[in-house]
């Protein structure tokens, strides 16, 4: 009977992982699928915390369970180093700060198999837990809303039905295919999937998004950790676009236009090109549309009134690092 459930390796790049590595292990294990198909490897970098140590203790426990050697800590490196240490014919691209509702592997691999060869991936949602701390709470709810991208970036879409898609973060993957396109590439630190979904849909295959099951991601929980996350996804947008210039989207380029344009209306205010009142007409027009968006999440006030600093915080820092990585980086 188990020869109906393909087997699954999951790629897990590790470093610092230990506020939320033992719980996303937890889940795994208790998934609804038989556990002689499923492998579990974590690719471990060098890591300063507990996250080795909480590794082990679950490797030592659970057969399934396999540790691998990643001192880069370069995640796309890492996926790879799992890649060529998988066993199963399908491979769940996944994170050390992730949990999943216990169906994934039923409504992601099964239907993966069922799935004409040119799908090379199905997955799903990718939502906020109910359990974070402030700063994830509201950074939760604002990459959910419109003025954080819900709309205009795939991997945070929530649509009622099944469709194919650009791009999901946490997807089930056929094997051979992603070998065949040479896998992730280490030029990218993040955004890899997304990069990897390129070139997969470039070879003629499709990626299906299912509403049938949903992975929960845990959101950085400091502001400059959000800085950095954010200051660091502009980079990977900008060494796509150079890397992938048929890709470029008119929204990729709305971080680093709020930074320019802003920089030019207070310029132009200065200047006496345009009347004084105009600049903080456009700065309250900006909070109320964050309100508003934010408002379409949730009602706490709290989180209402904190998004519009976040909001700011995800455009600059996606913005200046798009502008960082079109000017200096390299591919």
């Amino acid at each position: 009977m188990t020869e109906y459930y393909p087997k699954v390796s999951f790629l897990i790049p590790l470093l610092n992982e230990e506020k939320t590595l033992a719980q996303c292990l937890d889940f795994l294990i208790s998934l609804e699928y038989p556990v002689e198909r499923i492998e579990i490897l974590l690719a471990i970098g060098n890591c300063n915390d507990n996250t080795r140590v909480i590794a082990e203790e679950y490797a030592k426990k659970y057969p399934q369970i396999q540790l691998l050697e990643n001192p880069t800590g370069n995640t796309s490196i890492g996926r790879n180093i799992c890649i060529t240490h998988a066993t199963g014919s399908m491979l769940m691209n996944y994170s050390g700060h992730v949990i999943a509702q216990k169906n994934l592997l039923n409504e992601l691999a099964v239907r993966l198999q069922s799935e004409p060869a040119d799908v090379v991936a199905v997955g799903c949602s990718n939502l906020s837990p109910g359990k974070q701390n402030f700063v994830g709470e509201v950074s939760g709810a604002a990459f959910l809303s419109f003025m954080g991208g819900r709309n205009f970036f795939s991997q945070n879409a929530v649509f009622e039905k099944e469709r194919y898609t650009d791009h999901l973060s946490f997807s089930c993957y056929r094997k051979e295919p992603v070998e065949k396109v040479g896998g992730f590439d280490s030029v990218f630190w993040c955004g890899q999937d997304y990069e990897l979904d390129i070139r997969l849909r470039k070879a003629g295959y499709k990626i299906l998004y299912t509403p049938k099951t949903k992975v929960y991601h845990f959101k950085r929980d400091s502001v400059r950790s959000l800085w950095r996350q954010m200051y660091r996804y502009g980079i990977a947008r900008a060494k796509m676009v150079k890397k992938h210039p048929d890709t470029l989207k008119f929204f990729h380029l709305l971080g680093p236009g709020f930074i320019l344009g802003g920089l030019l209306i207070v310029i132009i205010t200065i200047l006496g090109v345009i009347p004084i009142w105009i600049l903080p007409s456009l700065i309250v027009a900006y909070i109320l549309m964050s309100l508003v968006s934010t408002l379409q999440i949730t009602r706490k006030p709290s989180v209402v009134v904190s998004s519009v600093l976040f909001y700011l915080l995800i455009h600059v820092g996606y913005g200046a690092g798009f502008l960082r990585g079109i000017v200096y980086s390299k591919l």
